[in-house]
């Protein structure tokens, strides 16, 4: 039988919503609609019994997005539960949620003026509030600061609200458009690749463990943008077997024109963190994409 009855994560029951995936012997892999995907070790499920997660819901979200977006959600390991606050990205005050909240409105087809229907109690973590009555608050601002619009707003148990045909305004979408927040992807960062070569899948993962470690500094997410620009070089020809020339052709044009690996006169000069975040990501998504396709 097993242990759980009620989501880490969550706190809610689990009753029959929950399915129980097949992994390995010292882990635990559920799946559960409001979190999507959940894989969390043996000894993390002793230790919360008498010392609780810090800040849940945070892993809520980033299971959520992870599973949206199809990729693995992270182990809940010991090192990672200690440590995700300090090394992962995610919105820290309510109107850096507002601002996730209408991205993933406007990515779900907002952007189109397609409408979508949303729980508060099963779809708080997208917008990583810290439950339900906070998912309620938030879209009271976005629709009393004319951002979206919604039909049907029914209260289901325990007052909260259910929200029918959900449409973005062209407020809502500019807001979005001006300035798009970042969704946290931790699947991608955790996942493992496998290119086929040993050694070029150990200076992949040097590179993540260089950018994501704590306090990492500019010098070092410069460095671990160059070492993934260093794996990239050699595939070049061969990525034009999945992606086409122009595309390939851009990539590197992007990797070349900023000073990660030519320190040049001409080079643009990377000075802020989010410009490092967008070039790593770009390179490892690059990577993650053709060793996948490659493999098939």
């Amino acid at each position: 039988m097993n242990p759980l009855d009620k989501c880490i994560l969550t706190g809610f029951r689990f009753d029959d919503q929950v399915e129980f995936l097949p992994t390995l012997d010292n882990t635990i892999r559920y799946k559960f609609p409001p979190v999507g995907i959940v894989n969390v070790s043996n000894y993390v499920l002793d230790r919360i019994k008498s010392n609780p997660i810090p800040k849940p819901w945070i892993l809520a979200g980033i299971c959520r997005y992870a599973f949206l977006s199809k990729s693995d959600p992270p182990i809940l390991t010991t090192d990672f539960i200690d440590n995700f606050l300090s090394t992962t990205e995610y919105p820290k005050n309510f109107k850096e949620k507002v601002l996730v909240l209408l991205k993933y409105l406007y990515d779900s087809g907002g952007n189109d003026y397609k409408p979508n229907n949303l729980y508060a109690i099963q779809d708080f973590p997208l917008a990583f509030a810290e439950d339900p009555k906070e998912f309620n608050r938030l879209m009271d601002y976005c629709e009393e600061h004319g951002l979206i619009t919604c039909k049907n707003k029914v209260n289901s148990l325990g007052d909260f609200s259910n929200y029918f045909d959900v449409l973005l305004t062209d407020d809502g979408i500019n807001e979005i458009e001006k300035d798009k927040p970042n969704i946290p992807m931790i699947g991608l960062a955790k996942q493992d690749i496998h290119t086929g070569n040993p050694q070029l899948d150990i200076k992949i993962e040097h590179a993540k463990k260089l950018f994501f470690k704590s306090e990492s500094s500019k010098e070092d997410k410069r460095s671990a943008c160059e070492s993934l620009s260093f794996v990239l070089e050699p595939l070049r020809e061969d990525l034009k077997s999945f992606f086409s020339t122009s595309d390939v052709s851009d990539f590197f044009n992007i990797v070349n024109n900023f000073d990660i690996r030519h320190n040049k006169d001409v080079t643009k000069r990377l000075v802020h963190d989010e410009q490092l975040e967008w070039i790593f990501y770009s390179l490892l998504n690059t990577i993650n994409t053709f060793s996948k396709l490659k493999n098939k």
